[in-house]
């Protein structure tokens, strides 16, 4: 990273980068939440037999997140970076890959602790932007707050009940994808041109 310089406008910055993709980031959030929400849906719904179909499905969906979050993390400026981002990047990856590659009953342990970890730093993750985009001044930022605080609720209570979750662990997945897509779609909805 390079060292900080007074004279140089970080903010302005931001700005330009932020509204050179807005159009275009908010596009592909508004589908990535859609296809989140529906596979969540689905893996709600599905009975066991199809496990293998949404544990392929969830992995897919994953591994296409994890991609966008390490995209994303490379495009922003290096005065906003969040290292957290670019880590749930090759966590999302790495979950992904292990629904696709291995059988359910050695997912199923792994996974709640997985997801319960996932969610909590999703949840640091957006409130470290969300306090960045405030020091400076930045407009909304409080769909950024509130779904930081509904990542780190959802995933301590992963953590807390891990027995119970890996009983529900089909319904678990389901709600990670739900989240995650009502998460994305709440700031893809959220997201605006700064006019500064």
């Amino acid at each position: 990273m390079d060292m900080f310089n007074s004279d140089f406008d970080y903010k302005r910055e931001f700005i330009d980068r932020w509204n050179d993709g807005v159009k275009r980031a908010r596009g592909w959030m508004v589908v990535l939440g859609v296809l989140l929400i529906l596979a969540g849906g689905f893996a709600a719904l599905a009975p066991l037999g199809l496990y293998e179909f949404i544990q392929t499905a969830a992995g897919i969906a994953l591994i296409v997140y994890a991609v966008m979050q390490i995209v994303s993390y490379m495009g922003t400026p290096e005065f906003f970076r969040s290292p957290a981002l670019a880590v749930m990047g090759v966590l999302n990856a790495l979950l992904g890959i292990m629904l696709l590659a291995l059988p359910a009953y050695l997912t199923a342990g792994t996974l709640v602790f997985l997801l319960g970890f996932l969610f909590i730093v999703t949840g640091i993750e957006r409130l470290t932007f969300a306090r960045r985009m405030r020091y400076f001044q930045l407009p909304h930022t409080g769909m950024g707050t509130a779904t930081g605080i509904i990542n780190l609720i959802v995933g301590i209570v992963f953590l807390l009940m891990p027995m119970v979750s890996s009983l529900v662990l089909g319904y678990l997945m389901a709600a990670y994808l739900v989240v995650g897509g009502v998460t994305v779609l709440i700031e893809a909805a959220a997201m605006r041109s700064i006019d500064a």
